[in-house]
């Protein structure tokens, strides 16, 4: 477990971000940055660092705070615009990507949430360049949702919440994390700043990709919350999240994986072009002129064309159907677009990160080149949220009418069995 304070993991002199004038000029300005990360992450030395410099990097390039309204220093940026940035900033590295995901998703809540002091607070840490995390998974249990966090009110009837939790994405370089805890009374929310005493950031996050996202470990150690900071049971932000909820972060994580698709295909043109011999069979000059490698990138671009295509029919449907007002009647088409971009993106991105190495030969899996980070990547995100669920969904629904559900809409939903413990 980390001692070392939260407050030195962040620079906080930094550069105020730029304010962005249009849609536009905020995707200009995530492929600056996303040309910046990936010279770092390109870097076989950086896979295993925390990503301090990719992360300045996105504060200050201002498209974090695209979400916001404008009067709040964003630009009320539609579902397309942020799912490309989404994409955009994963080509250059997934992890990172997924700080701009995660972040999304957790600032989506927030904007939902009644005005207080503690949202305007949040906001305008957004607009400054900071990052939200998102801490509700725990192991250990039948799933992830199967909480042992507790909270429980100490004699001066303030929360006093104990507990660890894991896949915490972002939460390492967050400024604010949102996170939840059982009660007697039942499940409650609460968004807690990273300074605060009693929150314990962990460096553990080990896996062999993904590491950029820093998804390790956060432990709640006697941490003492005020009211304002909770969000009781039956009391969350209004509106009608149940069926389509979780839709939001379904597009950016196909986001994701778009990217590293997108990533991976354009460091194999690269490498073709710049490094691979002719095989000895080839009567050609070069590798690019052989024939079955020709064939073989087609293959990669027509998965890649068609999952950037859904993805960004996805995105299209989403803003519409938000400019609706979110009818009930979309709600299905909704899910069923995303599940469908989910699909897709999920297996481009496999797809090419794993099968360029038989076109770029065995020198490409040097160390030096760090091309394996795209399939590493890949490979970790894609367990994120097994495909097999969205076809399960998307197959039930035209065979047999069910509505479809989305990730994890059910074990939300559904109690856990007390183990007797």
């Amino acid at each position: 477990m980390s001692a070392q304070p939260a407050t030195d993991l962040l620079d906080r002199d930094g550069p105020v971000p730029s304010r962005l004038a249009s849609e536009v000029d905020a995707i200009a300005a995530a492929h600056g940055a996303a040309a910046l990360i990936s010279a770092i992450s390109a870097d076989p030395a950086e896979r295993d660092r925390i990503p301090h410099k990719q992360a300045a990097i996105l504060e200050r390039s201002g498209v974090t705070a695209v979400a916001l309204s404008v009067a709040n220093g964003g630009l009320d940026a539609s579902v397309a615009t942020i799912v490309e940035i989404t994409r955009i900033i994963s080509a250059a590295d997934g992890g990172v990507g997924q700080l701009v995901q995660i972040h999304n998703m957790m600032l989506r809540g927030l904007l939902r949430r009644p005005a207080d002091a503690l949202r305007n607070r949040i906001i305008a840490d957004v607009a400054a360049g900071k990052r939200l995390g998102h801490a509700a998974a725990e192991v250990g249990g039948k799933h992830k949702f199967d909480t042992r966090t507790r909270a429980a009110r100490n004699a001066q009837g303030q929360w006093v919440v104990n507990g660890a939790k894991f896949y915490a994405t972002g939460s390492y370089l967050a400024e604010w994390i949102f996170s939840g805890a059982k009660t007697d009374a039942g499940q409650i929310g609460f968004i807690v700043h990273r300074d605060t005493p009693g929150l314990v950031l962990d460096d553990d996050w080990h896996s062999f990709g993904q590491r950029h996202s820093v998804s390790g470990g956060v432990h709640f150690v006697d941490l003492v919350l005020d009211d304002g900071q909770v969000t009781l049971p039956g009391t969350g932000a209004p509106g009608k999240p149940e069926r389509t909820g979780l839709t939001w972060a379904q597009i950016n994580h196909a986001a994701i994986d778009a990217g590293i698709a997108r990533g991976a295909f354009e460091a194999a043109i690269h490498y073709l072009n710049t490094h691979s011999n002719v095989w000895v069979d080839a009567e050609v000059e070069r590798a690019v002129q052989e024939p079955l490698i020709i064939k073989r990138i087609g293959d990669y671009a027509v998965a890649l064309r068609v999952a950037e295509s859904l993805l960004r029919d996805a995105a299209e449907l989403y803003d519409a159907y938000n400019a609706r007002g979110r009818p009930t009647e979309l709600d299905d088409e909704l899910i069923l677009s995303v599940a469908a971009a989910r699909t897709k993106t999920d297996e481009a991105a496999l797809l090419i990160s794993s099968d360029m190495f038989s076109l770029l030969g065995a020198s490409a899996s040097y160390r030096k080149f760090n091309l394996d980070r795209f399939w590493a990547d890949a490979r970790v995100h894609t367990t994120h949220d097994p495909i097999r669920w969205r076809l399960h969904h998307v197959g039930d629904f035209y065979l047999n009418g069910t509505p479809p559900h989305e990730y994890s809409a059910g074990a939300v939903r559904r109690p856990v069995a007390s183990s007797g413990n």
